[in-house]
């Protein structure tokens, strides 16, 4: 105990409930959720091998990058053009696994591995990767809003 007769641990125990506090509502989905955002990630790959350029300026916000493997950065506009105009090709789809999905009120934070053959201006680009995304629901329905990409060794 200080002088004061206070412990001093205390200001740790405020960190350590903060911490358990901030771990507690880290929910895992609701499976309505988890629902929403898998259906979500197969339309995104989906409209991404198809070149549907209509459909990814639908569920991609305003303000979305994208950080791909090699550490490039992509705006909507930029990757949304090199989809149209074929200078970004898919060979095939997109498969997913260790997929998970985590809910923060209106916000949800989807994470897992993929793997496609994906060329930019020629050069290859995807390959095995583990991704992060980011979805916000506004106006009833999600949007995706940052994705992030890190190169994997395949196991």
């Amino acid at each position: 105990m200080g002088s004061d007769g206070r412990s001093k641990l205390r200001p740790y125990t405020w960190w350590a409930v903060m911490l358990l506090v901030a771990s507690v509502s880290a929910q895992r989905a609701t499976p309505a959720v988890e629902k929403e955002i898998r259906a979500m990630e197969t339309r995104w790959n989906d409209a991404r091998a198809h070149a549907d350029v209509v459909a990814l300026d639908r569920m991609l916000a305003d303000g979305w990058t994208v950080v791909h493997g090699d550490g490039t950065i992509n705006t909507k506009a930029e990757y949304l053009a090199d989809l149209k105009s074929g200078a970004r090709k898919f060979d095939g789809g997109v498969g997913i696994s260790d997929f998970s999905v985590r809910v923060y009120g209106d916000t949800a934070v989807a994470a897992g591995k993929s793997e496609s053959k994906v060329t930019i201006n020629g050069q290859p680009q995807g390959g095995s990767l583990r991704f992060t995304r980011v979805y916000v629901k506004r106006d009833g329905r999600w949007i995706m809003i940052a994705t992030h990409a890190t190169r994997r060794v395949p196991q």
